[in-house]
């Protein structure tokens, strides 16, 4: 949480709630895609890029196109862009797989 505060430029205390379920919502993500149920220490630094993204896209959430003042924003996906997720490497699961605990 701390380092994400600086990452941020130290946002108001008031929005560490925010904070905290965008952390658990880029936690959700990169759990999802490696099939565990903690982040393994290696996706540590894109757990922190994708809740900065998410929390650079709030209010503008699913944007496709913007342009303002020689500024243009466009965003690849609604969530999380796509070179984000190309960090994480995905674990594929068989018919004879067991969920993994990465403790």
């Amino acid at each position: 949480m701390e380092k994400l505060r600086i990452l941020l430029g130290n946002p108001p205390l008031e929005e560490s709630p925010i904070l905290e379920l965008l952390l658990d919502n880029a936690k959700d993500i990169i759990c999802d895609i490696r099939y565990t149920d903690n982040v393994e220490p290696q996706y540590l630094s894109t757990q922190l890029s994708i809740a900065i993204e998410l929390y650079n896209k709030m209010g503008a959430e699913g944007q496709t196109g913007h342009g303002e003042n020689g500024m243009s924003r466009s965003y690849e996906r609604a969530d999380v862009s796509g070179s984000l997720l190309s960090r994480i490497t995905p674990y594929v699961r068989t018919p004879f797989s067991t969920r993994r605990v990465v403790t």
